[in-house]
């Protein structure tokens, strides 16, 4: 780890997200109800792009991208996943309500299309389902990381089949994106965001690193229609682990 390395990436990243608000407020408006154009989406994808490349990820992609609208699952392992899949695929991501409210990133997080859910009520996995079928139902395409929490990379846990009906009832294709860290050592073990960890010193360590290796593997696609949430939960989560498992 290098600190020197580290200040002059996080100097370069900050620049980057004020260039991030004025393409938030110039280019793709002021909506407070995004819902992103493939013109926008590209706009997005490209600013990502270069995050990823400040913060000095070298990012592998294998796989075919599906035509919108797919509800796109992944295994979870850091902060990073969702950088990595919305700089290489033109997605929304669910996320906690309060993440709105951060400075900057929950800007940047509104105007890229994130629907925003209130996990932990009573209507929030109904709400969150309303939201994906509006998504996929408009030929837009959604993420989402069914095992609920981050994994230290080794391993991917059980999906939660709840969200998988959205893409039942739209008879949307599901897409699993299998995520890996590659290392001499298996998983490289910075990037696992795991153990209520600082995200500002999490994120300091990774620039710091002088590269950081991620593989994103598109997998078969698994069709929707005539399906149960559960087969289908089983099915995407198989297919990332095949990969993921099978790797580490």
């Amino acid at each position: 780890m290098n600190i020197l390395r580290g200040i002059f990436r996080l100097v370069r990243l900050l620049v980057h997200l004020l260039k991030g608000i004025y393409i938030c407020y110039i280019l793709l408006g002021d909506s407070q109800n995004f819902d992103p154009t493939d013109k926008q989406h590209r706009i997005i994808q490209t600013w990502l792009s270069r995050v990823a490349i400040i913060i000095g990820i070298d990012l592998t992609v294998r796989g075919t991208i599906q035509k919108s609208p797919v509800f796109v699952v992944a295994n979870h392992i850091s902060w990073l996943d969702i950088v990595i899949i919305a700089s290489v695929l033109p997605v929304s991501f669910l996320s906690k309500v309060e993440v709105r409210k951060w400075p900057v990133v929950g800007t940047l997080a509104a105007k890229s299309g994130t629907l925003f859910i209130h996990r932990g009520s009573k209507s929030g996995a109904l709400e969150a389902k309303r939201l994906m079928q509006e998504r996929l139902s408009a030929g837009h395409s959604v993420a989402s990381f069914p095992e609920a929490k981050a994994t230290d990379g080794t391993v991917v846990h059980t999906f939660y089949p709840r969200l998988f009906a959205a893409a039942i009832e739209t008879k949307s294709v599901i897409q699993p994106a299998a995520l890996r860290y590659p290392h001499h050592q298996g998983v490289n073990p910075i990037v696992p965001f795991v153990d209520n960890r600082n995200l500002v010193k999490h994120a300091f360590r990774i620039m710091s690193a002088k590269r950081t290796a991620a593989e994103l593997t598109l997998c078969e696609p698994i069709p929707s229609e005539d399906q149960l949430r559960k087969q289908l939960a089983l099915l995407a989560r198989n297919s990332i682990a095949e990969v993921v498992e099978n790797s580490s």
